[in-house]
């Protein structure tokens, strides 16, 4: 089986193509829930966010208290990589126990900051997910109900396009007036040929 890292920027639309690739019927790893189901879980993360924060990082529920989390780690970026340094070593060890459970030929896993976190060794191929900045600020203040301001500020906190592009096997653009199921169903394409090569 081939391991596809799907990523790309806010309001890039890689919720919609991780959609529709499992209509296609192929598995994708959702990076962002599962990372907020494991941190109410797993037993390790919950010791090491207590011993960083104390105790009252997590509810009497047992739920973290996100509240609580944001107020310590806004703006403060040191709290932001400890947070980091525990909680993407328990996504990737759960991504890697997932994929021992699949048997399709190609799984897909997405991530906003796949490279952000240095996760790029795990996979075969990578494809990015790719707007133009106008088609993003609008979908991210449509979804949102945020200003423009703030969008254009969270798109320059994050890497790049033409970095990450540099690092990607496929590019998906995605504007609104893009045929992207045919760039997906090309892009599976050639994956599954590349996979019946190596079978």
């Amino acid at each position: 089986m081939l391991k596809i890292g799907l990523t790309g920027g806010i309001g890039s639309g890689k919720s919609t193509i991780a959609k529709i690739i499992e209509t296609l019927g192929y598995p994708v790893y959702i990076s962002d829930s599962k990372a907020s189901e494991l941190i109410n879980r797993d037993q390790e993360i919950k010791k090491h966010l207590t011993e960083l924060f104390g105790n009252n990082i997590y509810q009497p529920d047992g739920l973290l208290n996100k509240k609580r989390l944001a107020e310590i780690i806004f703006n403060d970026k040191e709290a932001i990589k400890q947070v980091n340094g525990i909680v993407h070593p328990a996504v990737t060890r759960d991504f890697t126990t997932w994929c021992s459970t699949q048997r399709s030929p190609l799984l897909f896993f997405e991530s906003a900051i796949l490279f952000e976190a240095k996760l790029e060794n795990l996979f075969d191929y990578i494809i990015l997910i790719t707007a133009d900045i106008e088609t993003r600020v609008e979908r991210v203040i449509s979804r949102d109900a945020t200003t423009r301001e703030k969008v254009i500020e969270r798109i320059n906190n994050q890497m790049p396009d033409e970095t990450k592009q540099s690092k990607s096997d496929f590019v998906i653009y995605n504007n609104n007036d893009d045929k992207v199921i045919r760039q997906i169903l090309s892009i599976i394409h050639q994956l599954n040929n590349i996979h019946s090569k190596q079978t």
